[in-house]
């Protein structure tokens, strides 16, 4: 049954080559790669139905927040015919991550009386992704849960690879695992639903995928300035899915090459923290654009560019950075943040890099020197 226990594995990569190549699974293919999450790209709600006729569930939860419960979820419900399901909305935002929200949906799954053969639907952008994920891993020692990205940043990166968790203390994604979803349903209607604003926000991540790993990718979106129109932003999203699961199938728990994905993250976490903590807003692929632009500029001084590799980064970068920037007499909160990173392993914070574009180094230490000195190179830009 599609629903029983199982150790969590990433996406093989003929699941990826069939979506690219608009294949659709026969339902042999749902049963023999039960423990696999599943990509419903193409046709995804055909391919939705005959997932759920083969796994039988008992009950469905909905977990949305304050914007999709209005935006989204009518159109899940059209497209479905689920609308009697037990539905929970959170807060939207990144300050709904956290412990006191996980307490509101356990209880309103088990009031609703939840079992380990239901699944818990997440209907959101990555907070929502990222908090079901947890709840659902955690809930009676883990119940199904599939993720309906409807942000830019969830479809092509917080949805996948099998992260999940909350923010503790002020700190990013401090109390989580890792487990991957049953599946992920990509429909990109619900990205006409999004301000331009939080287009951006997703698209910060796409380019990390290039620039970390596929120079020709990095080079083409170099040529197709912001805005882009649906069909290339579609392609796109095709290109930083398939470049993130290649990585996570290499490394699953993140214990060497996929910490690549977290170039920009060092720098972006410690300031979306601090921005919180100032009460400012700020989205995370805002800050994360930031953390790349720094930890762009730290990879040229360590690995000595060519020169023109960070004029060219930074220029694709700059229609993406937020107003929010990190004052040199704050340098010492900036670190304090960062000593809170999860990925710091024997007392010291391991940044990810990149000798040259698509080529990374991982764990490496930088000097507060330096950090104060990338700081600077935001006012000359």
């Amino acid at each position: 049954y599609c629903h029983k226990n199982s150790e969590p594995k990433t996406m093989l990569l003929n699941d990826i080559t069939s979506f690219l190549c608009h294949e659709s699974p026969s339902k042999t293919d749902f049963l023999t790669e039960l423990d696999n999450p599943q990509l419903f790209f193409q046709n995804p709600w055909d391919r939705w139905t005959s997932y759920l006729q083969m796994c039988d569930y008992s009950k469905i939860f909905i977990i949305s927040d304050s914007n999709t419960k209005q935006h989204c979820v009518p159109y899940f419900y059209q497209k479905t015919g689920l609308s009697d399901c037990p539905q929970y909305s959170i807060q939207a935002g990144e300050s709904s991550k956290n412990l006191s929200t996980c307490e509101h949906i356990w209880e309103f799954c088990l009031n609703n009386q939840i079992d380990r053969n239901s699944l818990i639907i997440a209907l959101g952008g990555g907070v929502v992704c990222d908090i079901t994920g947890f709840c659902a891993s955690s809930l009676l020692r883990g119940i199904d849960f599939i993720y309906i990205p409807t942000s830019l940043m969830a479809m092509s990166d917080a949805s996948h690879g099998g992260k999940n968790g909350i923010n503790f203390k002020g700190f990013k994604n401090q109390i989580g695992l890792f487990n991957a979803p049953k599946a992920v349903l990509i429909d990109t209607t619900f990205l006409e639903t999004l301000p331009d604003r939080h287009l951006k926000n997703g698209y910060v991540e796409m380019i990390k995928h290039a620039f970390i790993d596929n120079p020709p990718y990095w080079e083409e979106l170099c040529d197709y300035p912001w805005p882009l129109d649906t069909e290339t932003l579609k392609s796109y999203l095709k290109k930083s899915i398939r470049t993130k699961m290649d990585i996570v199938d290499l490394d699953f728990h993140e214990k060497g090459p996929r910490k690549m994905l977290n170039f920009g993250h060092t720098y972006g976490h410690a300031i979306e923290s601090m921005a919180l903590a100032d009460g400012t807003d700020i989205l995370h692929g805002e800050a994360i654009a930031l953390g790349m632009l720094y930890e762009a500029w730290l990879s040229d001084q360590l690995f000595n560019w060519k020169s023109h590799w960070l004029a060219k980064f930074t220029t694709l970068l700059k229609p993406f950075l937020p107003t929010f920037t990190v004052p040199l007499d704050r340098v010492d909160d900036l670190i304090y943040w960062m000593n809170g990173d999860k990925k710091k392993s024997n007392h010291k914070i391991g940044f990810s890099l990149l000798e040259v574009p698509g080529k990374g180094r991982v764990d490496i230490d930088v000097k507060p020197e330096l950090i104060i000195k990338s700081l600077e190179y935001y006012n000359i830009i």
